[in-house]
């Protein structure tokens, strides 16, 4: 990247990342109805606009981060465009996995078809003909064909080793996805690499425990097979001590072995709906963290995309839950869920 691109992309973060909300407004935002949310993101959001409802709410924000992203797209190397653009594949998973098990449960085209996130010109599944498919099967090796082929490749071998188990397909794609993400940083400068390993295995160590506990605790698989499902290993959670936590009986038992940096933030913690809660703020922090000085462009283009994420999927979550009329408590959930 040359200098004045440098200098035009850091310009571009500074000022996105000052349109951030901080985590404390948008809670707030709970505590509002309606009409009150509408009015607080117009003073908060540039260019915000009511829409009629959750739906057209949340094709609004989407498309305005979306608009963001090709922004900071432009000034990057080959390389370094490589990996972001597998980064933003990230938002088009929710459509991959939505039609596959749309398809294996038989959903009706229509109800699938309003299911889908509109990504403009960032989708590259060719959603419309995967819908029209008339076998599962044939949608899989079409899909096969497609920018996902590596993805759904290694997961279609896991779901037929797993007796053709949609909770293992899911899982599956999500582990090729970081995976190959972690392949991809490796093309990377080894500066912007190792500045970008702060954020990105924060959310590997994230996703791998909280993968872990569903996979033992809430879905009962075999500690071999819940190892076998988690992802490239991150900061903190590395290969041995993950194998080592899959034969853990308990999620209190699972916390007592965590490295002392986890242990301490998760003690005394035995839910995992609070556990959740807990890992997403230290993802987040280690995204915010990467805006102090010494961390290179990339580190912080990455952890924009990361906060930015997270601050579009929470306010499409409150506003679809007070459209809904769901209380307070309710609306909170959702939100760690979303």
């Amino acid at each position: 990247m040359s200098v004045a691109a440098g200098d035009y992309l850091a310009a571009r973060i500074k000022v996105m990342v000052g349109r951030l909300l901080p985590l404390k407004a948008l809670h707030k935002l709970i505590e509002l109805d309606l009409e009150q949310i509408h009015v607080s993101l117009q003073q908060q959001l540039p260019g915000y606009v009511p829409q009629p409802s959750a739906a057209a709410q949340k094709r609004q924000l989407n498309m305005a981060m979306y608009s963001d992203f090709k922004t900071l797209l432009t000034p990057l190397t080959s390389v370094e465009q490589r990996f972001i653009k597998h980064a933003l594949r990230w938002f088009e998973l929710v459509n991959l996995k939505a039609v596959i098990r749309g398809k294996f449960t038989g959903v009706p085209e229509a109800e699938l078809t309003r299911q889908l996130v509109n990504l403009g010109e960032y989708a590259d599944l060719p959603t419309r003909e995967l819908i029209e498919t008339d076998d599962p099967f044939e949608m899989l090796r079409s899909l096969e064909q497609t920018a996902y082929g590596g993805i759904v490749r290694q997961a279609r071998k896991v779901f037929e080793e797993q007796g053709q188990d949609l909770f293992s397909l899911d899982a599956a794609i999500d582990r090729s996805f970081f995976i190959e993400m972690t392949h991809r940083a490796r093309f990377l400068d080894q500066a912007t690499a190792a500045s970008l390993k702060s954020v990105l295995g924060a959310l590997l160590d994230r996703f791998n425990l909280l993968w872990l506990m569903r996979y033992r605790f809430s879905y009962g698989l075999t500690p071999a097979k819940s190892y076998y499902l988690l992802t490239a290993t991150g900061n903190t959670l590395h290969s041995a001590q993950l194998l080592k936590l899959a034969q853990v009986g308990s999620v209190a038992e699972l916390i007592e072995q965590l490295p002392p940096k986890l242990n301490q933030l998760l003690a005394g913690q035995q839910d995992i709906y609070h556990i959740e809660q807990i890992m997403e703020l230290y993802s987040l922090s280690a995204a915010r963290a990467c805006f102090r000085p010494g961390h290179s462009l990339m580190a912080m283009l990455f952890s924009y995309l990361v906060l930015r994420e997270a601050e579009t999927r929470f306010l499409c979550a409150i506003t679809k839950g007070k459209e809904l009329g769901f209380d307070q408590k309710l609306i909170e959930r959702a939100v760690v869920n979303a």
